[in-house]
C-alpha cells in the first residue's frame, strides 16, 4: 500500500517490541488503546527527522513509517512514488514532514487506525455514505491495485476478501482488483494474501472510495522457524490426498463464481466472453456426485473481421476450469494408480496466507512418452491440506495435442502449441478449504497450409469464486442448469442492460479494457428467480478477524 512495510501478523508492532517482541493478546489490547487514545491531531505534530540525502519519494515514506510505525496508503497515479527528492527534515512535525516529501500541499491526510491515507483535495466520501445502494443491500466498493513491495511490480491473482464469509475475488494481470461487500461488514478486516508474501489485513476504509496502492513484502522463511529433516515428498503428496475429506468441505457448498475465456490472435481479441454462475458444489468426500453450473448472466465481445478468415474456440472452457478443482478430481500426479509415472522432489519452503508450506516439484519418469503434467504442488506442512498447484502440460511432448484443447473451423489452417500451463490454489472458511481460483492459459501459433509463417495466438480461462455459502445446499433442477462440456463462446441468451449488478467479477485487463472499446459488443443474461444476493448475517466471532 503506497509504500507500507511488512509488519507480520502485529497490527501495532512498534508497541509490541516493547514487550520483547512475543505477541500477547494483553499486549495487543494494550497497544490498541494507547493508539486509540492518543489524538489525530497529537500524532500528526509528532516530531520527526530524516537525514538529507538524495531519495525517493517511495524511499522516504518508508523510513517515515519505519520511524513512527504508521503505514502510508495512497494512489500512485496521484502520488509520484518515483520522483527524486532531497528532504531535509529535521524534528519537523510528521504532517509538516509528509507535505515536504510529497512537495506538494493540495494533499489531505487521513488517520485509519495505523494507517495514513494520502488523498487529492477532491471531495472524499464520509464514512456513512462511501457505499453504494442496490436492489436488496447496500454495498461497499473497494478497489485497488497489488504489488511486489520490492520490485514494484503488478501481481496478478493475488487474493482478496472476507475468507470467513466466503467473499471475495483476484487481481487481474495488471495487479488491480475491484471487490464489493455488504457494508454491514465494513469493520472486518479484509485479508490480502500471495503465494510467498506476507499476508496482510485492512480495514475496507482504507481503501474505499480511493484506488489504493497495496505492497505485498516477500516472505523469508527463516531456519529457526522450520524444522528441517528428511522428508519423502512422493509421501506428503500421498497423505495430503488420503486427508482431502478431512481438510476439505464435508458438505455441498453452492459456489457463485466469475467465468471469463478468450482468444488474443496477432495482439488482437478475437473472442472474448465473461459470465457469472451459481454452482453446486458437492461434498469433497462424494466422488460420484457432480458440479452443476447455473448460468446467471454472460456477455461476450467478438471481433467480426477477425472471425470471418479465422475462428478458433476453446473447447470446454467451464468444463476445465471446473475440472481443475484437483481436490476433488484427482489429476494423474495426485492419483495413487497412477503416481508411478512422477518422480516428486522437495523444492522449496514457502507461505501462503500466514501458513508454512512444502513446495513439491513433480514430472514424468524419463521413460515415459505420452504429453503428461510436471510443475508443483503448495501442502500446508501442519495439516497437510493442498493449498494450490502451477503446472503445465510437459513441453517435451506438447507437439500433437492441438486438438485436445482447440475447435478450429477452417481446414485450411495448421495449428502448433507452444505451452499449455494451469494454475489453481483453495481457500479456507470455517467449512474447511474449497476451491477458490483457476486459470489455464494455452499459447499456440497457425498458419495456412500454403504459407511458410506461422502467426501468435493465446487463449485461456479463469474462474475465480467470489462467494461461499453451505446452508441449505440442495441440486439444482436439470431444466435450470447448463452444458459445460460445450463451447461456451457459442452459447445464446436474451439481452440484458442491467448487467452485473451486485456481483463480484475479476478486473479486465487494460488489455481487454482498450479491446472492447473497439469490438462488437453483446450482452446476454439468464435470470436467477428467487435467489437472494445478501450473505449470511455477521456474527461476532467472525468480527474483525
Amino acid at each position: 500500500m503506497g509504500n507500507e512495510k511488512s509488519t507480520g501478523s502485529s497490527l501495532f508492532p512498534n508497541c509490541l517490541r516493547r514487550y520483547g517482541g512475543i505477541l500477547l493478546l494483553a499486549a495487543a489490547h494494550l497497544c490498541a488503546k494507547r493508539l486509540t487514545a492518543q489524538g489525530t491531531d497529537e500524532i500528526f505534530q509528532q516530531r520527526v527527522t530524516i537525514p538529507a540525502h538524495k531519495t525517493t519519494v517511495f524511499n522516504a515514506l518508508n523510513q517515515l513509517s519505519d520511524s513512527t510505525g504508521f503505514l502510508f496508503a495512497y494512489n500512485s497515479q496521484e502520488v509520484n512514488s518515483d520522483k527524486t527528492i532531497r528532504p531535509n527534515i529535521i524534528n519537523l512535525p510528521l504532517r509538516d514532514a509528509i507535505f515536504q516529501i510529497l512537495g506538494d500541499t493540495l494533499f489531505s491526510l487521513r488517520l485509519i487506525e495505523r494507517h495514513i491515507l494520502i488523498y487529492k483535495k477532491t471531495p472524499l466520501p464520509a464514512e456513512t455514505t462511501s457505499s453504494e445502494p442496490s436492489s436488496t443491500t447496500e454495498f461497499l466498493n473497494i478497489k485497488g491495485r497489488i504489488l511486489d513491495a520490492q520490485t514494484r511490480l503488478p501481481m496478478a491473482y493475488a487474493t482478496i476478501g472476507l475468507p470467513l464469509y466466503g467473499v471475495g475475488t483476484v487481481t487481474n494481470q495488471d495487479g488491480f482488483f475491484f471487490l464489493k461487500i455488504p457494508s454491514r461488514l465494513k469493520d472486518n478486516r479484509l485479508t490480502i494474501s500471495y503465494l510467498g508474501y506476507e499476508s496482510k489485513a485492512i480495514l475496507p476504509d482504507v481503501l474505499s472510495p480511493k484506488n489504493i496502492d497495496i505492497y505485498l513484502e516477500p516472505s523469508f522463511i527463516s531456519i529457526q522457524e522450520v524444522i528441517i529433516r528428511n522428508i519423502d515428498p512422493e509421501l506428503i503428496v500421498k497423505e495430503a490426498v488420503a486427508k482431502i475429506p478431512d481438510n476439505f468441505n464435508a458438505k455441498p457448498t453452492y459456489y457463485t463464481a466469475f467465468y471469463r475465456e478468450g482468444v488474443v490472435m496477432n495482439k488482437k481479441y478475437q473472442n472474448y466472453s465473461e459470465a457469472v454462475f451459481r454452482i453446486y458444489k458437492p461434498s469433497y468426500s462424494s466422488p460420484l456426485d457432480n458440479n452443476q453450473v447455473k448460468l446467471i448472466k454472460s456477455r461476450k465481445f467478438t471481433n467480426v473481421e477477425q472471425t470471418d478468415t479465422l475462428s478458433i474456440k476453446l473447447k470446454g472452457g467451464v468444463n476445465s476450469a471446473l475440472m481443475l478443482d484437483i481436490a476433488k478430481n484427482l489429476p494423474d500426479f495426485l492419483d495413487t494408480e497412477t503416481q508411478g509415472t512422477y518422480i516428486f522432489k522437495r523444492k522449496d519452503i514457502v507461505t501462503v496466507g500466514g501458513r508454512t508450506a512444502y513446495e513439491i516439484s513433480f514430472e514424468q519418469r524419463p521413460h515415459i512418452t505420452n504429453p503428461l503434467l510436471k510443475g508443483v504442488i503448495i501442502i500446508d506442512m501442519e495439516n497437510l491440506a493442498i493449498l494450490g498447484a502451477h503446472f503445465e502440460v510437459n513441453p517435451k511432448h506438447l507437439a500433437s495435442s492441438a486438438d485436445m484443447f482447440l475447435v478450429k473451423r477452417n481446414r485450411n489452417i495448421i495449428l502448433k502449441p507452444l505451452s499449455v500451463s494451469y494454475s489453481v490454489n483453495f481457500s479456507r472458511n470455517d467449512e474447511g478449504y474449497h476451491l477458490n481460483h483457476v486459470r489455464g492459459d494455452l499459447h499456440f501459433k497457425y498458419r495456412k497450409r500454403r504459407s511458410l509463417l506461422y502467426n501468435p495466438f493465446h487463449t485461456f480461462f479463469e474462474l475465480t469464486v467470489t462467494r461461499v455459502e453451505s446452508d441449505n445446499v440442495r441440486r439444482f433442477a436439470k431444466r435450470e442448469t447448463m452444458k459445460t462440456s460445450s463451447v461456451f463462446a457459442d452459447t445464446r441468451f436474451e439481452y440484458d442492460e442491467q448487467f452485473w449488478g451486485d456481483f463480484n467479477i475479476i478486473a479486465p485487463e487494460q488489455s481487454i479494457f482498450d479491446a472492447l472499446q473497439t469490438i462488437e459488443t453483446k450482452i446476454e443474461q439468464i435470470s436467477m428467480e428467487g435467489e437472494n444476493s445478501e450473505l449470511p448475517p455477521a456474527t461476532d466471532n467472525h468480527e474483525n478477524q
